[in-house]
C-alpha cells in the first residue's frame, strides 16, 4: 500500500518519541542506575536522515571535523604578527590553547557525552539555567557565527590580491581592494554566489567540502619541511621593534594597551577567534559512533590539530622570513611562501586560502541557517522562519544571514573579529556557567567520560579561560559595544514577538520536545504526509502547517 511508509515512520517516530521520553525521565530524576540499564538494554531508534549525511562517525572524521570547526588552517593569523611581532605571536600559539582551547574542548566533550543530541551548548544551559537563558545562549551564538561568517569573503579577497598585486609593492594597504564601492560589491557578489550554493541544499555544501581540509594544509605541510632548512632560530625571538600605532577606535574602559610595544586589543582578539569554537562539535554527539568514547578522543585529537596546525607552521613561517611586522597584512602568508619556496608554492597557498574560506563560509552559513529554523520551530522565532525551499533548507534563514553578511562586510576584519569575539564570549561564559552548575547539582548525570577533576578542580582549571574570555569583553571598543546592545535588543523584540502572539510560530516550545522537533523534520521530508493528516499525538508530530516549498 502507498500509506505502508507512512504508518511506518509513525510508528517509529512514536517508539523514538516514547524512548527518549522515559531517556530525559530517568536524566530529569537523576536515576543514574536505571539509567546505564536503559542505554546497556534499549537502542533508541534512528530517525531518518533526510539530509543524506553519514549516520555514524568514528574518531578521525569527528577529530578533522573538530579542526574545521575551529580552524581549517593557519589563515587569518597575520593580525597577531602586525599586532604583537614575532615572539609574542608564537608565545601566544604556544600558550593559549592550553589556556583556552584545551578547557573548552574538555567541557565539551564531558557535556557532549552526556548531552549526545544536536542541540549542543543550547542543551546544557537549557538543563542547568532553563529555556530563556538557553535560548540568549543560542541566539547570541548565532549572532557571533553570522558575523564570524562575514569573515571569510574578506579574507578570501584579501588573499587574491595578495597574488594579483606587483611584487614590488610594499604599501600595506595595497593587499586589499582600495575603492569601498568596488570592495563591497566583490564581497556582496561572493556571499550572495555562496549563499545559493547553501540554498541548492546540504549535499551540495557536504560534497563541497570533502576534500578542503587536505588540499588547505598540504601547502603549509610543504612550507614546513623546505623552511626548516632555512630557520634562523634567532627571528624566533624578535621583540616587537616598530613604533606601534594606537588603535583607531578607544576600548571602553582605558585607553589603548601597548604594553610592550604589542597592540594588546588586537592581538588579543586575534587569538581567540583562532583558537575558539570547539563547542561546535557537540552539535555532532548524536551522530559518533560511540558517544561516550569517541566523542572524547575525537574533541582530544581535534585539539591536537588545531594547535599543531597553527604553531608550526607560525614557527617555520617566522624564522624563515625576515619580514618586517609592518608586512604581516591580510594574507601576507602567501607572499611568505612565495618567498621561502618559490611562487608557485605561493599560488598554492592563495588556492588553498580561497577554496578554505569558501568551505568554512558554506558550513557555517549552513548550520547558522538550520539554527534559525530550529528556533523558530521551538517558537522562539517568527514562524515564516521555519519555511523550508524545494530543496530541503531553511530559506529565510539562509536570507537572514546572508542580509548580516553583506552589511557587515564593510567593516574592518579587526573589527569583524571583535564583534563575533564580544557576542561568543557571553555565550561561553553561560557554557562555562552551566558546567559549573551542573557539576554542582547534578553530580548523579550519567557522564560517559568526566574531567578527571573534583568541582573545585574544575573551577580552577577553568579559571585561566574565564579570565581571558573576560578581557576579551573588556578589551572591546564602544562600537562592539554598541553592536552587541543593538544585537541583544533585536533578540529582545524577535523573542518577545514569538513567545508574546498566540500563532506567530505554529510550534510553541513547551509542545514540542527537541527530539520531537527533529523527528518532525524527518517526518515532513522523507514522507507523503498530507497537509490535512491529524498527528496521533502532540508531543510526537507536531504538524507544522507553516512549512510551505518554496
Amino acid at each position: 500500500m502507498k500509506d505502508e511508509p507512512v504508518l511506518q515512520v509513525l510508528s517509529e517516530t512514536h517508539s523514538a518519541s516514547l524512548a527518549h521520553e522515559e531517556r530525559s525521565d530517568l536524566i530529569q530524576n537523576g536515576d543514574n542506575n536505571h539509567l546505564e540499564s536503559f542505554d546497556d538494554e534499549y537502542t533508541l531508534p534512528t530517525p531518518h536522515n533526510p539530509h543524506g549525511l553519514p549516520g555514524k562517525i568514528g574518531v578521525l572524521p569527528l577529530a578533522v571535523i573538530v579542526f574545521y570547526n575551529v580552524s581549517g588552517g593557519p589563515f587569518g593569523v597575520e593580525a597577531s604578527v602586525r599586532s604583537a611581532g614575532n615572539f609574542y605571536t608564537l608565545l601566544g600559539f604556544l600558550i593559549m590553547p592550553f589556556l583556552w582551547s584545551l578547557q573548552e574542548a574538555a567541557i565539551t566533550a564531558e557535556l557532549g557525552a552526556a548531552f549526545p543530541e544536536s542541540s549542543g551548548g543550547v542543551a546544557w544551559v537549557e538543563e542547568a539555567f532553563g529555556s530563556l537563558a538557553g535560548w540568549i545562549s543560542g541566539y547570541l551564538n548565532w549572532i557571533a557565527g553570522a558575523t564570524d561568517n562575514a569573515i571569510y569573503p574578506v579574507l578570501f579577497l584579501d588573499y587574491v590580491v595578495e597574488v594579483l598585486q606587483p611584487v614590488d609593492s610594499d604599501a600595506p594597504e595595497a593587499s586589499g581592494v582600495r575603492h569601498p564601492v568596488i570592495r563591497f560589491c566583490l564581497l556582496s557578489s561572493i556571499s550572495i554566489s555562496l549563499a545559493y550554493v547553501n540554498y541548492l541544499g546540504l549535499d551540495v555544501v557536504g560534497k563541497m567540502a570533502i576534500a578542503i581540509c587536505f588540499i588547505a594544509m598540504s601547502p603549509f605541510m610543504i612550507l614546513t619541511i623546505v623552511g626548516a632548512f632555512k630557520v634562523d632560530p634567532s627571528r624566533w625571538f624578535q621583540m616587537p621593534t616598530e613604533t606601534v600605532v594606537a588603535d583607531d577606535v578607544g576600548t571602553s574602559f582605558w585607553d589603548s594597551i601597548t604594553w610592550g610595544g604589542v597592540l594588546w586589543r588586537p592581538f588579543i582578539n586575534n587569538l581567540f577567534w583562532n583558537l575558539n569554537s570547539f563547542d561546535a562539535a557537540a552539535c555532532l554527539s548524536a551522530d559518533v559512533e560511540d558517544p561516550g568514547k569517541i566523542f572524547p578522543q575525537g574533541m582530544m585529537w581535534g585539539f591536537v590539530l588545531v594547535a599543531a596546525g597553527y604553531f608550526v607552521p607560525l614557527l617555520v613561517a617566522l624564522g624563515a622570513s625576515d619580514a618586517p611586522q609592518s608586512a604581516w597584512v591580510d594574507g601576507y602568508l602567501g607572499r611568505v611562501a612565495s618567498d621561502v619556496v618559490g611562487q608557485w608554492l605561493g599560488d598554492w597557498t592563495i588556492f588553498a586560502a580561497g577554496i578554505s574560506n569558501v568551505a568554512l563560509f558554506l558550513a557555517e552559513l549552513s548550520s547558522d541557517a538550520f539554527q534559525i529554523l530550529g528556533m523558530a520551530e521551538r517558537g522562539f522565532l517568527p514562524s515564516i522562519f521555519a519555511t523550508r525551499s524545494r530543496y530541503g533548507t531553511p530559506t529565510y534563514g539562509i536570507l537572514l544571514g546572508t542580509a548580516v553578511i553583506v552589511v557587515m562586510g564593510v567593516t574592518d576584519l579587526d573589527h569583524l573579529i571583535e564583534m563575533l569575539n564580544f557576542n561568543y564570549s557571553i555565550s561561553l561564559l553561560f557554557e562555562f556557567a552551566a558546567f559549573i552548575k551542573l557539576r554542582i547539582t547534578r553530580p548523579d548525570l550519567h557522564r560517559p567520560w568526566k574531567i578527571p577533576f573534583g568541582t573545585t578542580g574544575c573551577i580552577i582549571f577553568l579559571a585561566p579561560t574565564l579570565v581571558m574570555t573576560v578581557a576579551v569583553l573588556l578589551l572591546a571598543s564602544w562600537t562592539t559595544y554598541l553592536f552587541s546592545m543593538a544585537t541583544v535588543g533585536l533578540g529582545a523584540v524577535l523573542y518577545m514577538t514569538a513567545t508574546g502572539k498566540k500563532g506567530c510560530c505554529s510550534n510553541g516550545r513547551h509542545g514540542m520536545t527537541r527530539v520531537d522537533s527533529s523527528i518532525s523534520d524527518n517526518l515532513e521530508m522523507h514522507s507523503p504526509i498530507p497537509q490535512s493528516i491529524p498527528s496521533t499525538s502532540d508531543d510526537i508530530l507536531n504538524h507544522r502547517s507553516s512549512n510551505v516549498l518554496l
